[in-house]
């Protein structure tokens, strides 16, 4: 689309804001008279990318650096757009305006000043107003994570890590350090935790109960939470320690320190252990069977390797169906109510099956509507375990059909890379929680305008049958 004489773009050179700072002061600006869009980002490749998409195919928007915030604006007229851009550094610097000039109205007052939450201007100055504290939450650039974490364990303060693109090695010293402190490290890449019934992050209100839950999967975790809230089975504490643990370069480090934490609760507190990760390395797969089935604990777990086997064969016999291995959420869920009784089996059967005869009635029914040509599954996902679980179900039916290859940005096994992860080819399964979408701006799951932008250009496609998108609350 195109917008001759309204809309332009400033640079901010050499300039550092949160994403979520900048959503927000984005935002605030959309809610202005005579204002019809705005976005102000880093200049990262990925944001220049989605300014490019929405029109702001501009020089000096390319030529932008990872580290230069770029202001573009939409404007009704000039004169509002003028106004508006004219005070764009003040508003990145806090201040604020409420000039009331406008052709189309009113400018109003935008407040981006700061909170109770940002009166420290140093780590060292908020640890000492919290002396008590024993939880840190982090959202900063990756590459400054290891120096704050490292201040933090010589703190005594566990850590939940909402950080992106942490160095793989910065990761690995800052676990190992973590442990031989007895810090627990959740993250980096971690949205979703639930401490003692408590959610932290993108968590959700659920019942609390005998369950806990070790999580490499963030959207994977909720989901089994919620699941089992269907089921009227609580959680007691569900920790999410990021997608890189179950990697062979970090070693499980943090999900095998989480499991003995659960693994000690009283038997009262916590009677089973599920643990869901995408496909874990071999060598950290045997690490948790390993711990599970020698560890002489008298918990039940249920193991959850989304796009693993699936199968018990790992699992010693001997275990007399204490440790039950699953490969998608929704069994994991059951096998977790299976664990804690017979009536919660009960109940998960009737709450999370389809009987296959309701479910054919449903397909065929939408099926008929479909032209000849359309043939194709998209799917758009903020969470990165349905893309993982979606691959899993489709490899199969779409492989033994012979009704051509799965793409992903994020592929499991059977599945195809993606050449480019902004264009989607046959049936496409993307992660749009995955860094190349995510450096220098919010997570999908709160600005969702890369989906938004996705999700037209999919529905254009006369081949697209099908379109599958993720609504991920907390």
């Amino acid at each position: 689309m195109s917008f001759p004489s309204l809309f332009d773009v400033l640079i901010k050179e050499n300039y550092y804001k949160d994403s979520l700072q900048l959503l927000k002061i984005s935002d605030d600006i959309k809610q202005n008279d005579g204002i019809l869009d705005a976005a102000i980002v880093m200049g990262t490749k990925t944001n220049k990318e989605i300014l490019n998409r929405l029109g702001f195919n501009l020089p000096k928007v390319n030529q932008a650096k990872d580290t230069d915030v770029i202001i573009a604006i939409i404007a009704r007229d000039k004169k509002s757009l003028d106004l508006i851009l004219s005070k764009a550094e003040a508003l990145l610097e806090g201040k604020q305006h409420g000039d009331k000039e406008s052709a189309g109205g009113s400018i109003g007052t935008i407040n981006t000043t700061a909170g109770p939450a940002d009166r420290f201007q140093d780590l060292d100055s908020a640890v000492a107003f919290m002396p008590d504290a024993n939880l840190a939450l982090i959202s900063i650039p990756g590459e400054y994570v290891k120096d704050i974490c490292f201040k933090l364990i010589d703190a005594g303060i566990h850590q939940q890590l909402f950080s992106d693109h942490v160095p793989i090695e910065d990761e690995l010293e800052i676990k190992k350090y973590a442990r031989e402190n007895d810090i627990l490290i959740l993250g980096p890449g971690a949205g979703t935790s639930i401490i003692n019934g408590k959610g932290i992050g993108f968590s959700n209100a659920v019942k609390i109960g005998p369950v806990g839950i070790v999580a490499a999967a963030g959207t994977g975790l909720q989901e089994v939470c919620i699941l089992l809230d269907h089921c009227e089975v609580g959680i007691k504490h569900a920790l999410g320690v990021g997608g890189n643990d179950p990697k062979a370069e970090i070693g499980g480090i943090m999900m095998l320190e989480s499991i003995r934490i659960l693994d000690k609760c009283d038997d009262d507190e916590i009677k089973v252990i599920g643990i869901i990760s995408k496909p874990p390395s071999a060598s950290v797969e045997k690490k948790f069977i390993d711990y599970v089935v020698d560890s002489g604990t008298r918990k039940k777990y249920v193991i959850c390797f989304i796009g693993g086997s699936g199968s018990a064969e790992i699992v010693s016999p001997t275990q007399n169906g204490r440790v039950i291995q699953t490969n998608t959420l929704a069994s994991s869920a059951l096998a977790i109510a299976k664990q804690i009784g017979d009536e919660q089996f009960k109940t998960a059967l009737k709450e999370l099956i389809i009987p296959p005869k309701i479910l054919h009635g449903i397909v065929q029914k939408e099926w008929e509507k479909l032209q000849k040509d359309q043939k194709y599954i998209r799917a758009l996902y903020t969470g990165g375990t349905f893309a993982y679980e979606t691959q899993v179900v489709l490899t199969g039916i779409i492989g033994s059909a012979g009704a051509g290859d799965v793409y992903s940005n994020a592929p499991i096994a059977g599945a195809m890379l993606l050449p480019d992860p902004f264009k989607s080819l046959d049936h496409s399964i993307v992660d749009l929680g995955e860094e190349e979408f995510t450096k220098g701006r919010a997570h999908p799951m709160i600005d969702p305008t890369i989906r938004k932008i996705r999700l037209i250009e999919e529905a254009a496609d006369p081949g697209v049958a099908v379109l599958l998108l993720d609504y991920v609350l907390g």
